[in-house]
């Protein structure tokens, strides 16, 4: 068990992307992507990384669509969104067609699988890949040796139409091409067809979760709203655009380090004001990572009674940490400013607003909760 947070961080990281052969190679170049240079994309980081000297109305007028222009073109964002769309695309199926299926994602963050469908004690695993290209699709990166049982295609040709497929892993071999035609023996594949697309999805679905029932699909236009609302849950939360490294993700790795000193931790599910419940208290978890200032966003403290900053200092590839309470969040924004967005305040701070490094502990998060 690593004492320090900022250790037990990194550990987590390594897990994350320890899922191939190639993982410590894989693990160097994500690590480096995640933490490095691709944090300062302008779709990233939206309004604080373009000049100070632009005009502010401007870049308001333009921050969404190239937030959204970004997720159409970034391959690890497509397949969140593509995640995104389809829990909640099965959620609303399964409610309509009063089918008793509870849908979720994996709890740890290096399962080899997407998604989780459970009833009557029954699991199956789903694999989910996206693709937004117009007129021909293609599934990329698909491993075969992963933990899933079936392989859900999601295909967004534009705004208007959503189309789906799924294949067993078997059926998917056997249409899957390899993504390098040089290493054919490596477990990595990808599918480019669009046969598949056609009005048996239903059907099939109902077979493989063993349903034997003919299931009422949604409208066009619902699956559209449905594809919008999880655009704007990734346009809204910037960590979210890069590798899936969302405040979400650092609430549970968070969660796990408490969970292994006390058991009065709780992660508490998205319909709630804050992050996680530590001995009675709410406690909202924020995550962001930039060489020269740090972005957080939505902050409310009237949701919350504490609120712990995770940052990730590129310059010295480090982790900072500050943690304050709902006083002394409202008091700094008394004191120091802040730019209050539809979703909550948004903050831009330096380094010197973390107090703590990777000395941080159990014992400091433990004892500030406690003496405040």
């Amino acid at each position: 068990m690593k004492d320090n947070l900022e250790d037990f961080l990194k550990e987590d990281l390594w897990n994350y992307f320890n899922h191939t052969d190639d993982a410590e190679e894989e693990y160097k170049s994500e690590f480096q992507d995640a933490f490095g240079d691709e944090m300062n994309d302008i779709y990233y980081y939206g309004r604080y990384v373009k000049e100070v000297t632009e005009d502010e109305e401007e870049i308001d007028d333009n921050e969404d669509n190239e937030t959204k222009n970004y997720i159409l073109n970034d391959t690890k964002t497509i397949g969140n969104l593509g995640e995104k769309f389809t829990k909640k695309y099965l959620e609303e199926l399964f409610e309509i067609n009063d089918v008793n299926f509870k849908v979720k994602k994996p709890d740890k963050d290096n399962e080899k699988h997407d998604l989780e469908i459970y009833r009557n004690g029954e699991e199956y695993l789903i694999e989910v890949k996206t693709s937004t290209k117009e007129e021909y699709p293609q599934f990329e990166a698909i491993h075969f040796n992963n933990n899933f049982k079936y392989l859900l295609l999601v295909w967004f040709p534009n705004d208007k139409e959503v189309y789906l497929a799924i294949l067993t892993k078997e059926e998917a071999k056997t249409i899957a091409t390899p993504m390098n035609t040089n290493r054919e023996d490596e477990d990595n594949w990808k599918i480019h067809t669009i046969e598949i697309f056609d009005e048996n999805f239903l059907n099939r679905l109902s077979i493989f979760l063993e349903l034997n029932k003919e299931l009422e699909d949604l409208e066009n236009n619902e699956k559209i709203e449905l594809l919008t609302a999880s655009e704007e849950e990734i346009m809204k939360n910037p960590n979210a655009v890069k590798n899936d490294f969302s405040g979400e993700v650092y609430q549970e790795w968070l969660y796990q380090y408490l969970s292994n000193y006390v058991d009065e931790v709780e992660l508490m599910p998205d319909k709630y004001k804050y992050d996680i419940k530590y001995k009675g208290k709410g406690i909202e978890v924020k995550y962001s990572a930039f060489n020269k200032e740090f972005l957080f966003r939505q902050i409310k403290p009237e949701n919350f009674e504490f609120i712990l900053f995770i940052s990730f200092d590129k310059e010295n590839k480090k982790f900072c940490f500050e943690i304050k309470n709902r006083d002394e969040m409202e008091t700094w924004f008394e004191e120091h400013g802040t730019n209050y967005q539809r979703n909550g305040n948004e903050i831009h701070v330096g380094k010197s607003f973390f107090r703590f490094g990777n000395d941080f502990d159990f014992e400091d998060f433990d004892n500030y909760i406690e003496t405040h």
